[in-house]
């Protein structure tokens, strides 16, 4: 749950929408989080491993404006050897009933990069997998 704040809104009060993406980005290193799993880190060899994004996209329903109440949902809906790809929908209460005023869409590739910084993809953990409830 979160609330729109003054500095995420434009000039007209409502909420930019460069924050929906941002708060999708949230959500899920929040969930990430609740799992005890890192979004990224580094192997004794100096590896580090990462989620960057390959895809994002939202759909904007009814504007958000300061002060109002947002609730964020978020699931799994497509899984592949190195990626996962999330459905986050946004709902606004309106005097006590949840209405739905976006739907965004991520998808992240699990990846390695080296010491020069390329990166490559690299399989999903099989920790990671179990806890996000994936089946190898």
């Amino acid at each position: 749950m979160r609330r729109v704040e003054f500095h995420e809104t434009d000039a007209a009060g409502i909420m930019h929408f460069s924050n929906f993406y941002r708060w999708m980005e949230v959500c899920e290193h929040e969930w990430f989080r609740s799992m005890s799993l890192p979004m990224m880190s580094t192997t004794p060899a100096g590896t580090r491993l990462g989620w960057p994004r390959r895809e994002a996209s939202c759909s904007f329903l009814r504007p958000l404006r300061c002060g109002d109440q947002v609730r964020i949902t978020a699931s799994i809906s497509a899984v592949g050897d190195t990626s996962v790809t999330y459905d986050f929908v946004f709902h606004k209460d309106r005097a006590g009933k949840w209405t739905e005023v976006a739907a965004g869409r991520m998808s992240t590739v699990h990846v390695r990069q080296d010491s020069t910084g390329r990166m490559e993809a690299e399989p999903i953990p099989p920790l990671t997998r179990a806890a996000l409830g994936l089946h190898a």
